[in-house]
Order: C-alpha cells, then structure tokens, then sequence
C-alpha cells in the first residue's frame, strides 16, 4: 500500500476553502441563535409594556387580585358589552397568547415568570372562573367553524395554569 504525501497548491486551496466553509457555518449558527434570544428579548419587552403600561389593564387586573370584580352570571345582558367584560376579555387573550408561545417552545417559563404570579391570580379568581364557564357554554353554542370546534375557551392560558398548579 502507498500513500501519497505530496502537499501541491489544490490540496492548500481545498483545504482553505474547507475551514473558510466551516466558519462561515459556526458564524451563521451563532447569529442565528443570538438573533433568537434577540427576538425572545423584544417578545418579553413587548408583552411588559402592554401589560403594565396599560393603566386602565392593570386596575382591572387589581380589581380581580382584591377580589372586587364581579362577573354577573345572574344578568348577562348587563354583562355584554360592558367595560369589564372588554377588560377581562384583553386580559384573558393577553395572557392566552402569551401561553401559546410559552406551549410552542418559542418563549421559556423563566422568560416569563414574572408574570406567573398574575396569571395565577387571575385563573383561580371564583368570578373569573364564572365567566370562564359562561364562555366555554357559549363556544359550545356558538365557536364552531364548520367541524373545528374549540374545546375550550382560553385553552392556551388555562393549559398553562394547570401546569403551574401541578408543579407546586
């Protein structure tokens, strides 16, 4: 058997053009990931501003941690339309999508735990849990697109809030 040992100009350029391939790679793959954790910063920047900047939100959100809010199960009519129903409603979507990210893997727990507590609060409030009922009645009436029926109202939030409470 015989090994040829010679070095000429092709081997050097190939070999060149090889590392050159290969850093350009390590290079894509690290801004690629520091681009994503860019992304997840702004997400997480975006969603502090419109919850906490918000200041008609964050008394609402107070009113249901003081257990003030009241949702009317007794008088709907008075309910639809209503300022809190709008709030809660923000509240609730905000938070839902929030979880989805969260449920998808695009945004880690740590990332938002700041906003756990809150979520907590506003899931495992009586008269929200109302409302949350009266909402999974009226997508059983009404949230049907042809065969895509939803489950549940909420689901994303609500998934995440069962996860919390399992994990204590």
């Amino acid at each position: 058997m015989n090994f040829d040992l010679t070095l000429n100009i092709g081997h050097v350029i190939s070999l060149i053009g090889f590392i050159a391939t290969a850093t350009g790679l390590f290079i894509a793959v690290f801004q690629i990931k520091r681009n994503f954790k860019v992304q997840r910063a702004e997400f997480i920047r975006s969603i502090t501003a419109e919850l906490f900047d918000d200041s008609d939100l964050r008394k609402f959100f107070y009113e249901i941690d003081y257990e003030k809010f009241k949702f009317p199960a007794d008088d709907i009519k008075s309910w639809k339309g209503c300022d809190n129903e709008r709030r809660l409603d923000a509240l609730l979507y905000k938070y839902d999508a929030i979880a989805k990210m969260v449920r998808i893997n695009l945004v880690k727990l740590d990332d938002i735990e700041f906003l756990l507590f809150e979520f907590i609060q506003v899931l495992k409030n009586s008269e929200v849990q109302s409302y949350i009922n009266w909402i999974d009645n009226e997508f059983d009436a009404h949230g049907s697109v042809n065969n895509n029926k939803r489950k549940r109202s909420h689901d994303n939030v609500r998934w995440l809030f069962e996860l919390l409470e399992n994990r204590t």
